[in-house]
């Protein structure tokens, strides 16, 4: 004990081991609780969000850009209808562009979005102050957010251009026949006279450009939280593969009750369906017969590559960490093994192959970079 100046300090009394077990589960529980309300009030912020993807996609204009023809200063519109007429294939939702409309909206909140949400205006003021927060930490759904707004605010296609009257012209129109055809009779509704979904009726693809002010991370910064998250990684390419063919949306076909049955494929596996859920076959209690139609299907082209950090970020006596990047649609062919870029993507898990868990003791996920 130290007695200098009258201070007596106490005696140091080792932890038990248990009590520290029993710390780092009681923090563990804290931490959880915490995430768990955090995704609670994101989760409440949803719906106005989502009717401002909506408006943004619609209203937002740049006066830096020469003006379109018959849209004005309405950037996104303009290149919508360049999507529409095939001539893009990606429409890149820049970020700068959504932290500029996020601070007029908060000087003027929308009071159309409040009514409809019946929330009060403070309440939406909050909202799109967190807005670019969730967007840059839940970005796989504002992906979905942001497509469903450009679907609804689909131009009409110009006349006169040369992939007018293509196969996929000719399908659309196949199927709206028959729907219609359908829907009239009474024979189909539920899933199947709902119509198709939107990755099948469109080509394009939502990607997110991201802030100027956003500085690139390191690949050994990246930590659990930064799962779902849009990263942005200086690195070197290593290896890339060749593009394969991926399904998106499979159609099938009831022999039973002639109906167009649609099915979104997300992840890399899907298992085919076997019953017909139109209201036909329920009625009739039968499961029906499902035929898998290919030439109707959609299918898109994929890549993957392994980067690996670069020199300067590696410690000394340390071994440079890599990581897989899947690319998507025209990112695909764009580098090549020993490229240094700064790679923008998702932060996500995929669900690994049987053959390949059983080689890893039971680990069944593994983490990838989905390219923007």
């Amino acid at each position: 004990c130290n007695i200098a100046g009258g201070i007596v300090d106490p005696p140091l009394i080792p932890r038990h081991p248990r009590l520290q077990v029993m710390a780092a589960n009681t923090m563990r529980e804290s931490v959880s609780r915490n995430n768990l309300v955090r995704a609670r009030e994101a989760a409440k912020r949803f719906p106005e969000l989502r009717a401002l993807c909506g408006k943004f996609i619609a209203n937002f204009e740049k006066r830096t850009d020469a003006p379109d023809p018959k849209f004005g200063y309405k950037k996104y519109k303009a290149l919508l209808q360049r999507a529409v007429n095939r001539q893009l294939e990606t429409i890149f939702v820049d970020l700068n562009d959504v932290e500029e409309f996020c601070k007029q909206e908060i000087l003027e909140p929308d009071e159309e979005i409040a009514d409809a949400k019946q929330i009060p205006r403070i309440q939406l003021q909050q909202s799109i102050e967190q807005w670019m927060s969730d967007i840059e930490t839940n970005t796989s759904r504002y992906v979905r957010y942001f497509y469903e707004a450009c679907d609804a605010e689909l131009p009409e296609r110009e006349s006169g251009l040369s992939n007018v009257g293509s196969a996929k012209d000719v399908i659309m129109k196949w199927r709206e026949r028959m729907a219609a055809a359908q829907s009239a009779s009474g024979g189909v509704d539920g899933a199947a006279a709902a119509g198709a979904p939107v990755r099948l009726k469109n080509d394009f693809d939502i990607r997110f450009l991201p802030r100027n002010s956003r500085k690139s991370m390191k690949l050994r910064e990246i930590t659990a939280s930064s799962v779902g998250s849009l990263v942005q990684l200086d690195c070197m390419v290593v290896r890339t593969t060749a593009v394969k063919p991926k399904v998106e949306v499979v159609t099938y076909h009831c022999e039973v009750c002639d109906a167009e049955i649609f099915m979104s494929v997300e992840s890399d596996r899907y298992t085919p369906m076997k019953e017909c859920p139109s209201q036909r076959c329920k009625d009739n209690k039968q499961s029906g017969k499902l035929r898998q139609n290919n030439r109707t299907s959609k299918f898109g082209k994929y890549q993957e590559m392994k980067v690996q950090e670069m020199s300067e970020h590696v410690p000394v006596g340390g071994v440079p960490r890599s990581i897989t990047v899947v690319m998507a649609g025209d990112l695909t062919r764009s580098v090549l093994p020993g490229d240094a870029i700064t790679l923008t993507g998702i932060y996500a898990p995929s669900t690994m192959p049987w053959f390949q868990q059983a080689r890893t003791s039971g680990t069944k996920q593994e983490m990838h970079v989905d390219a923007h």
